[in-house]
């Protein structure tokens, strides 16, 4: 099987586990999340963080987006641009979001932006993760784009589900690969050769 085809197989698998959730399951799941990214170094020490709003049955950030805002970070969003990238800009309130053309919640285009040179964490959502840190997104290539432009002291979480971490996710070179990966039942760190 070629490599397109590889992904695109295991991308279907994922979003059809994922979708089959229950709702009993996905809160309690989201909480656990955030309580484990939390007790992190990574988090205790980041003072910009890049977050994202989770979107049908990723697993949630709501509890994490609070948590950062009452921690005193600088809460960082995306908003999706026509030319296929990510720009980055700073939320201090919920409320204010408003729903993209992909129907996902981001910050107004009015809200300060940020490079993404100023991000000390970086938390990408996914549909597949390993531990060697490679991710599987929606083929996009938003986040990508978007770490590739980050420090490399920056850190590079995955996020998502335990099922969602597979023996190996299928690579190209342009896959830039994280430093860990948060689930419900623990931190998975990347192995290092």
């Amino acid at each position: 099987m070629d490599l397109r085809a590889a992904k695109a197989q295991l991308r279907a698998e994922m979003k059809a586990r994922r979708g089959g959730l229950a709702e009993a399951e996905t809160g309690p799941a989201a909480s656990q999340a955030c309580a484990i990214l939390q007790a992190t170094p990574e988090w205790r020490e980041a003072k910009v963080v890049c977050l994202h709003v989770s979107f049908k049955q990723e697993l949630g950030t709501g509890p994490l987006l609070q948590v950062a805002l009452d921690d005193g970070k600088v809460l960082v969003l995306p908003r999706t641009q026509p030319d296929g990238r990510l720009s980055l800009h700073e939320v201090t309130d919920l409320t204010t979001l408003v729903a993209s053309r992909l129907g996902i919640l981001e910050p107004l285009p009015t809200a300060p932006a940020r490079r993404p040179s100023d991000l000390d964490l970086v938390l990408v959502p996914g549909l597949a993760f390993d531990g060697e840190g490679n991710r599987l997104g929606y083929g996009a290539g938003f986040y990508d784009r978007l770490l590739a432009q980050t420090r490399p002291t920056t850190a590079t979480i995955g996020y998502g589900y335990g099922f969602q971490l597979q023996a190996k996710v299928p690579t190209e070179p342009h896959d830039i690969a994280l430093q860990a990966i948060a689930t419900p039942q623990g931190i998975v760190r990347r192995r290092t050769h």
